[in-house]
């Protein structure tokens, strides 16, 4: 039966638009017309709740002023009142070690998320570590130095964190934390306490470590939000493994009805919950979707 007690699933725009609406070809007006027209078709034809979305920001950064003068005023023309955001992330690291390309980032995640006052926005979905972080394991150093390194991300993050909650004005129930690849989110987690905020759950880089979605769910909270999606894992001689994310529900390793079942039985509508289908193309887009109606979670 389709999921009805505070759970929404929604899209990402990344599967459209590319990521944060096309870093090349992004003042290409014509081109994000005519995509929007086929991603609210699309929305409209699976009964996805148009205000159920997430806008991926990161053309802020190349185009100062883009969102507010092209992307919220056409999102607005479909409908959209309301939306996910999440800040930009690459090549930022708001966790640096080196302070200056701290602050440089927390200033470029603040700068657009005021950028994102044309529309109503539901919650703020935010990277606080990078690569960087998650490279701390495999760095060739002494163990005592990676666990210095991991608590000076921490430290890091904590200025970060604070800066654009109180040089943004937005609420802290209103940004969410998402899990990344690697760094030890258990590490970062007590942030989410320690400032009020919520967290996003990606499946995806949860799996990677090779951990039941479920896990997750029942150790760290309160989680707003989920990006949801498949994985692939393949056996490389006697002791590696390869998993790849971001694949179209049901074609991968992922127990995905099981987990919205369980979704279904741990949420209502006092704990709204959205669920963001995060495919890298038109095509898995589809797929997905399709898998959701077949099995009943789309009416």
């Amino acid at each position: 039966m389709p999921i009805d007690r505070g759970i929404n699933f929604g899209i990402n725009t990344d599967s459209f638009f590319e990521i944060g609406f096309g870093l090349i070809r992004s003042k290409n007006v014509d081109l994000l017309t005519e995509r929007a027209g086929y991603y609210f078709n699309l929305l409209n034809r699976y009964g996805i709740d148009i205000n159920n979305i997430e806008i991926n920001t990161e053309i802020e950064q190349l185009s100062p002023g883009f969102l507010d003068r092209v992307i919220f005023p056409l999102f607005r023309s479909y409908g959209v009142k309301s939306a996910s955001i999440h800040a930009p992330y690459i090549q930022l690291n708001p966790a640096s070690p080196l302070e200056g390309y701290r602050k440089f980032s927390s200033d470029a995640m603040i700068k657009t998320m005021k950028a994102a006052g044309g529309i109503d926005v539901n919650r703020f979905v935010i990277h606080l570590t990078s690569s960087f972080e998650d490279s701390i394991p495999s760095l060739s150093i002494p163990e005592d130095d990676k666990k210095a390194l991991e608590r000076i991300a921490v430290s890091q993050a904590r200025k970060s964190l604070d800066e654009i909650l109180k040089k943004t004005g937005v609420e802290p129930e209103r940004l969410a934390l998402e899990n990344l690849e690697v760094f030890p989110f258990e590490m970062i987690y007590p942030l989410v306490s320690e400032f009020g905020i919520s967290i996003c759950f990606d499946m995806g880089h949860w799996g990677l470590n090779g951990f039941a979605p479920q896990a997750f769910m029942e150790r760290f909270s309160p989680v707003s939000e989920i990006h949801i999606q498949d994985m692939s894992e393949e056996r490389r001689g006697l002791r590696t493994t390869i998993r790849k994310e971001h694949l179209p529900l049901g074609t991968g390793i992922l127990k995905v009805v099981e987990f919205f079942n369980y979704l279904g039985e741990k949420f209502n509508s006092e704990d709204p919950l959205s669920l963001i289908l995060e495919n890298r193309s038109l095509p898995d887009l589809v797929k997905s979707l399709d898998f959701l109606k077949e099995k009943g979670f789309l009416s």
